[in-house]
């Protein structure tokens, strides 16, 4: 068990152009919010002697590897326009990861390649790098890549003499799960096959044993039954590990044994929080680590040493998240970031214990400027506890706040630095995001509540979270704002309808204005069979349920509307198309209502370009301090 202090050596060369700085008290800036990230990712070789990172400048992203002896930095990839076909397209890299201490692979938008440390393409791997997946063998290095990651078609690339091969299977349907052994084999596959007349999709798995090479079915579920995920295969035994919530409520680690068609002995389970991230490399002989999916993650490494070492990193690096790779007798990366800083990298020398920062995320961000984000929880209606993150503003007294609430709805919020949740509450905003019912990562009951509850139950953990902060004087009634995106829109909007008198305005980003609608518009989640049953499974079926629909619609309660609303969409959103938006403010039309309107072009379900991000915060930023913030009138009553 590693125990010893930490010895700090200070910010060297490395920090040459990422280094923080200090200024005086003041909002954060658009700028600093949403310019050039600085450092995206960065990633230790495997013999600790050179790491690379993705370093956005003025024009694109660069690749920079740094020497971690002396940090000396070399950028060795630039962004650069090419020309595909008939399109020119940027080719900008996005992520780096090492194959070998010599090679490591470039991820960009729409390709994937290998190459050395000076940049010079090694091979091209395909449409998106997944992983290496032959980590026994460093003289065959094989990449794992998407051949066409839209047919989800694989390949494996021996990196070293440039063959690729498919993989290949004689079982029908679309493959969504695989499982490969040390050696590069597939052991495991999961693949999904829908009925052409319906949307009934069936999963079967399948199971290739060490001593034959006949595939065998091994189980078979609904979409929407309970059913396990794959994760990883053994190649000295027929076992694998997956991740499944079988007789529990939170996901945990399993092995499982295909022949005799039985789950196994939890490895790794967390009795409120699922678990969200394994390593790569586990396999049914070696298990390193898992990290639970709370309101703050946390890693349990089954390594004593790395179990020593997150301690003492996490003591040195208080009120923090530490992500760390590499090898626990050498050199190792730590990823540190929290709620008020973006991120910096430092490196950890196991040896001697010092640890020297080389890497910052976003420069231009000063965390002591920064406002930090609570965990709180409250009781929902019928009891349900619901928990939430709050970012409060400095200075005493109730506070003018937005709701903002996540899209989704099956994923959450995380606990860490967010460019909005600052902007905000650095001009005077206490920010509250709710995860309500429905959200992702507290177990399976806690997300099946949601099941069904659009504008319903799920509505009301959001009103229940305002009563909250009103009653225990953190908000200021009379200047609340509800905010979202996607689901998060639709709640937004259906806030102001439903409960009147609890907000002073209302912000809908790419929101969806109809449950009926959403279930036949021309969005690309229509478009998949698979997606269709999903979708009926958690929200329901708009014949069946269209009055239910009808209760909650948007639409439908235009003339319920009395609070202002500012409405933003972009025009090539495939997820919820602009179409809502625009039957949303034709029925405000027809009730006389009045509303903002920012139009997003080109932009899908999101913001992409830093353009729309600034048209879209400005408007914000004008909406909120118009109706709330400082330029509201300072005797300003519910509507």
């Amino acid at each position: 068990m590693v125990r010893r202090a930490l010895r700090w050596m200070g910010c060297l060369a490395a920090c040459w152009a990422f280094g923080a700085t200090s200024h005086a008290a003041e909002p954060l800036s658009l700028t600093e919010a949403y310019g050039a990230a600085g450092v995206n990712n960065a990633a230790i070789s495997p013999d600790g002697r050179h790491v690379a990172a993705v370093v956005s400048g003025s024009f694109g992203n660069q690749v920079v590897v740094i020497k971690t002896d002396d940090l000396s930095p070399r950028t060795v990839i630039e962004s650069k326009w090419v020309q595909d076909g008939f399109y020119r397209i940027k080719k900008d890299p996005s992520r780096v990861r090492w194959i070998t201490s010599e090679w490591l692979t470039v991820d960009y938008p729409f390709s994937s390649e290998a190459v050395d440390l000076t940049g010079r393409r090694v091979a091209e791997l395909g449409n998106r790098a997944i992983g290496r997946i032959a980590w026994a063998a460093p003289d065959a290095p094989l990449m794992l890549v998407y051949n066409d990651e839209d047919y989800g078609s694989l390949a494996v690339v021996n990196v070293k003499t440039r063959e690729k091969t498919a993989v290949r299977f004689p079982m029908s349907g679309r493959l969504i799960d695989w499982a490969f052994d040390d050696k590069a084999n597939l052991r495991a596959a999961t693949m999904a096959n829908t009925t052409f007349w319906g949307d009934k999709t069936t999963l079967t798995y399948w199971y290739k044993p060490l001593a034959s090479q006949e595939w065998q079915k091994i189980d078979e579920t609904g979409l929407t039954d309970e059913h396990w995920t794959l994760m990883q295969a053994s190649s000295k035994s027929d076992d694998l590990v997956v991740m499944s919530a079988e007789g529990r409520d939170t996901l945990g680690v399993f092995s499982y044994a295909p022949l005799k068609r039985q789950l196994g002995e939890l490895l790794a389970g967390h009795p409120k929080e699922d678990i969200r991230v394994v390593d790569d490399d586990v396999t049914a002989e070696q298990y390193e680590s898992v990290v639970t999916f709370g309101m703050k993650p946390v890693r349990y490494w089954f390594d004593s040493r790395m179990s020593g070492l997150q301690t003492a990193v996490d003591q040195a690096l208080s009120q923090r998240v530490n992500l760390i790779t590499g090898d626990p007798k050498g050199l190792l990366l730590i990823y540190s970031y929290g709620d008020v800083d973006p991120g910096r990298w430092y490196l950890l020398n196991a040896a001697d214990m010092t640890m020297r920062l080389i890497l910052v995320a976003r420069s231009r961000v000063d965390p002591v400027q920064m406002r930090p984000m609570e965990i709180v929880s409250y009781a929902a209606p019928d009891g349900l506890n619901i928990p939430a993150y709050l970012t409060r503003p400095a200075g005493e007294g109730p506070k003018p706040t937005v709701v903002m609430v996540h899209g989704g709805p099956a994923v959450r919020d995380e606990w860490s630095w967010d460019p909005e949740v600052q902007l905000l509450a650095t001009r005077g905003y206490a920010v509250f995001q709710p995860q309500f019912r429905g959200s992702s990562g507290f177990g399976k009951a806690f997300q099946r509540a949601g099941h069904g509850q659009w504008g319903l139950s799920m509505q009301d953990d959001i009103t229940a979270g305002v009563e909250y902060l009103v009653k225990q004087g953190i908000a200021d009634p009379r200047r609340i704002c509800i905010y979202g995106a996607s689901y998060g829109g639709y709640a937004a909007v259906w806030g102001l309808m439903k409960t009147p008198d609890l907000y002073r305005c209302g912000i809908t980003l790419a929101g969806v204005a109809d449950i009926e609608y959403m279930l036949s518009d021309w969005s690309d989640t229509n478009s998949n069979k698979s997606l269709r049953e999903w979708q009926r499974f958690v929200v329901g079926d708009r014949q069946r349920d269209k009055t239910k629909f009808d209760q909650v619609s948007p639409l439908k309660h235009a003339q319920d509307i009395r609070a202002p609303l500012l409405i933003a969409h972009g025009d090539d959103d495939k997820r919820v198309p602009i179409s809502h938006a625009k039957k949303l403010m034709k029925a405000l039309d027809a009730q006389h209502k009045s509303y903002e309107w920012v139009l997003l072009p080109d932009e899908g379900h999101g913001i992409y370009y830093l353009r729309s991000q600034l048209k879209f915060s400005n408007a914000l930023l004008e909406f909120l301090d118009k109706h709330i913030g400082g330029g509201a009138p300072p005797d300003a009553t519910k509507p």
